[in-house]
């Protein structure tokens, strides 16, 4: 019967016993330090080297390997938590450049205030009315702060529009684009008056202007100040196009707004006494 590598059963104890006796012999060389196995051991050493990198080469492989993937999850990690980092930072950053444009708009506000006559009131912009066919905006102070209807409302750059409706907290304001608001303006440069009204989703028009009246485009438009509802000299807006027909009696004079309507967020109510008639409007026939 034969067992592994092809001995025989009863041959392994005489080559167990031989090989014992060998290793005991070579021990005892070595012991003895004559350095006759010297050579043999290196050129040994040297044979098993390739043995040994292959025994090794999967663990090495392996430990690249977890090496690798947990190198690269530090670095997603840490790539993500730069990148909260970041928009965090430009959140902030907004939010300063946000800050410090409206301190400029606050200034610029408080440097208007010297230009009127009467007190003032700062109020902020709290609600856009979502009504299509109308040109309206609320505001943070009502009548519990002395705000009245038919007060006139600016911001830093020109004539925003005039209270219409109060309750003691909050005040509605009709816009100068709104087709139902007319303003008296004068010309800078001709000191030709004129009423200018509102369009709404059309353009902004001078009323009744005559294809003579001396106006172009790029004339400036202040508050006449007749009728004693807005501060006299005040910018209101800029002629924008002149169209004449000679058939025609009128031209068609359009105007865009000083105040920036759009991007103002705290505006000035002109303090005074309360209104008590409605609000300076064109009028009715006009409307249509």
């Amino acid at each position: 019967m034969e067992s592994l590598f092809g001995v025989r059963q009863g041959q392994i104890r005489p080559l167990l016993l031989a090989l014992t006796l060998a290793s005991c012999v070579l021990l005892g060389i070595e012991k003895a330090g004559v350095g006759w196995l010297q050579p043999a051991r290196s050129v040994l050493a040297t044979a098993v080297v390739p043995v040994q990198y292959v025994a090794e080469s999967p663990y090495l492989v392996i430990g690249h390997l977890v090496e690798f993937f947990s190198t690269r999850d530090r670095l997603m990690r840490r790539n993500a938590a730069l990148e909260r980092e970041l928009l965090l930072m430009k959140a902030q950053t907004a939010r300063t450049d946000a800050i410090s444009a409206e301190n400029d708009r606050l200034r610029e506000l408080f440097n208007s205030r010297a230009r009127l006559p009467d007190d003032v009131l700062i109020a902020e912009l709290i609600e856009v009315v979502p009504d299509a066919t109308r040109r309206e905006i609320v505001v943070d102070k009502g009548g519990a702060h002395g705000v009245a209807v038919g007060q006139a409302v600016i911001d830093s750059t020109g004539v925003f529009g005039q209270v219409v409706e109060t309750t003691p907290l909050t005040s509605r304001v009709l816009l100068v684009t709104d087709p139902s608001h007319a303003i008296p303006v004068q010309v800078i440069r001709s000191k030709v008056f004129a009423i200018a009204s509102g369009g709404g989703r059309g353009p902004n028009l001078l009323d009744d202007a005559s294809i003579t009246t001396d106006i172009v485009e790029g004339d400036e438009l202040v508050s006449s100040g007749l009728g004693r509802r807005f501060p006299r000299d005040y910018p209101v807006g800029v002629v924008t196009d002149v169209v004449t027909d000679p058939t025609l009696t009128y031209a068609q004079v359009m105007w865009e707004p000083s105040a920036a309507l759009t991007r103002s967020r705290h505006v000035l109510v002109v303090l005074g006494e309360s209104q008590e008639e409605p609000p300076e409007t064109r009028p009715a026939e006009a409307e249509g």
